[in-house]
This record gives C-alpha cells, structure tokens and sequence, in this order.
C-alpha cells in the first residue's frame, strides 16, 4: 500500500490493522510521511514513550506534534508542553475534539489517529462513532488529511462499520 498515493486522492481514511504486526505496520506509515507536520493523537501510549520509540527506529519527529490521552491518566501533566498537548483520558471526547479543532488551526499536512478502539473502552459505540463524524467534518473543512486506526478484531466490526461511512477510504491491511 502505498499511504501517500492514497492519501493524495482521499482526504480521510480508516486503516484496519492486524494486531500482528500493527507496531511495525505504524512506524512505516509514520517513516512514509516524515518530512511533512503531523499530529499524531494517541489513545494507547504516552508521549514520552512514542518519542522513544520513534527515535529508536530513527522516525524524524521534529515535524510531529502529539495529543496524548495518557500522560494525565498517570500523573499530573500541564495542558501543553513542548510538541505535545496533553488531554485529561482517552474518554474525554470533548475535550479530545476541541483540542484536534485547535491544532487544525495550524495546517498539519496530516492527522493520525491512534487509535479508533481504544475509545470504545471509555465510551459507547454511538458516542465514539458521533466522535468519529465530528472529528472527519473538521478534517474535510481543514488542509489536513487524516489516517484513522483500527485493529481488525471481531469486537470492533460494528464500530469499524459505522466509521467506513464518515471516511473517504477503509483499507484492510494483512499481517506482514
């Protein structure tokens, strides 16, 4: 799969991934993207610990800025510090939203959402997928593109279902 063909010709799309694999399958996304601003959002690490990773794996990351969920779930965080700025939980879709509207202001190449069930432990399917509508309506009013993640897992085909309908694009990736 080629992520920048796709994304020349899709504003918004939804990634199914393997839980196999779905590390390295991220890294080489964020390595095919590299040398644009992205803002990743994460949902399952800390910021701290994706910088970490990314260098490790030599992904440039002066160009990525993140929203990360987890840091003030562990400790007691400021609301933005450096590139990174920091939402009280995963589950808080408010507040997750209002913070991607203000880093839309800032005209990040792309978007990446990391990832898409991750919210359904915190929240409902219907308040994740009325999330999910909010969140591609300010991407297509925005000059960014967005990469939304998902595992391929049973539990998440009704989610997965309903998110194919706001996207432009729902590719199923296979295991490495």
């Amino acid at each position: 799969m080629n992520i920048k063909k796709e994304l020349k010709e899709n504003k918004t799309l939804l990634l199914i991934m393997p839980g196999l694999g779905y590390n390295s399958i991220i890294l080489d996304i964020l390595r095919n993207l590299s040398g644009k601003k992205i803002c990743y959002v994460t949902l399952n690490k800390t910021y701290n610990s994706l910088n970490e990773i990314f260098n490790k794996k030599k992904i440039k990351t002066g160009g990525i800025s993140f929203i990360d969920t987890i840091s003030k779930t562990i400790k007691d965080m400021p609301n933005r510090k450096n590139k990174c700025y920091f939402c009280s939980s995963p589950g808080a879709l408010t507040e997750i939203s209002i913070t991607i509207s203000k880093v839309l202001e800032h005209d990040f190449d792309y978007l990446v959402f990391d990832s898409l069930a991750n919210l359904l432990i915190y929240q409902d399917n219907d308040s994740v997928a009325k999330f999910l509508l909010k969140i591609s309506n300010k991407i297509r009013e925005s000059n960014t593109k967005a990469i939304f993640y998902a595992l391929n897992v049973k539990e998440q085909g009704e989610l997965i279902k309903e998110a194919g309908i706001f996207v432009d694009k729902v590719i199923k990736i296979k295991s490495k």
